[in-house]
C-alpha cells in the first residue's frame, strides 16, 4: 500500500492523487499535499 510522502497517511492505490517525480511514482491523498511536494520534493521524497 503506498503511503503520502507529505502527511504519511496509507493509500489505496487507485484513489490517490499520482504525481511522477524523477521517474518514480509517488501517491498522495489529495491535491493538496501534492502541491507540498512539488513546492519542496527533496523535503518529502525520502519519506516514502
Amino acid at each position: 500500500m503506498p503511503v503520502d510522502p507529505v502527511c504519511g497517511i496509507e493509500l489505496d492505490e487507485d484513489l490517490a492523487v499520482l504525481l511522477e517525480h524523477d521517474g518514480k511514482k509517488f501517491y498522495f491523498c489529495c491535491d493538496g499535499c501534492r502541491k507540498i511536494f512539488i513546492k519542496k520534493p527533496r523535503k518529502y521524497k525520502n519519506n516514502v
